[in-house]
């Protein structure tokens, strides 16, 4: 995994543990997509195994077709965002924020036992308790896992 130096370093989070730690404790990915010069940028709920990034969709929709086209992505994830209206006036106002963005390889999961296992870290990502996924029902969906290329990291002081 390549690591993006970024423009303005004091906001840079540069500990990938830390970064990892943003991606499991954010409740929603934003992935974006391309195709033919037009962008798409759709929240997703998903799973982190420390080496990819899971999410599952319906088997067919614009997802699906752009990936299948061009199944390089962006994703963002964020943690603890929250506006600050602190100072005199919207010139002092800001927000605090840790923010990750990845970007990597998208390929559908095929594989039954690997579609389950993947479904599965989605599924513990969001669940309190052990929550088994049925078996009987991942044939309806599709996993997508995406094999992280890049990864930065950026926080508010």
């Amino acid at each position: 995994m390549r690591h993006h130096p970024m423009r303005r370093t004091k906001n840079e989070i540069s500990d990938p543990t830390h970064m990892q730690d943003i991606i499991r404790a954010s409740p929603v990915m934003r992935l974006a997509l391309c195709l033919d010069g037009e962008p798409y940028v759709v929240p997703l709920s998903h799973g982190y195994d420390g080496t990819h990034i899971y999410f599952h969709c319906a088997p067919a929709g614009l997802k699906t077709d752009i990936l299948e086209r061009n199944p390089s992505v962006c994703c963002l994830f964020e943690q603890q965002a929250e506006f600050s209206p602190a100072g005199e006036g919207p010139c002092s106002w800001g927000f605090t924020y840790a923010t990750v963005i990845v970007h990597g390889t998208a390929a559908r999961v095929t594989d039954h036992a690997a579609k389950l296992a993947a479904l599965q870290v989605i599924t513990d990502h969001y669940a309190n308790v052990a929550t088994m996924v049925p078996e009987d029902r991942i044939d309806g969906v599709d996993v997508w896992e995406i094999s992280v290329t890049r990864m930065t990291g950026k926080r508010s002081r």
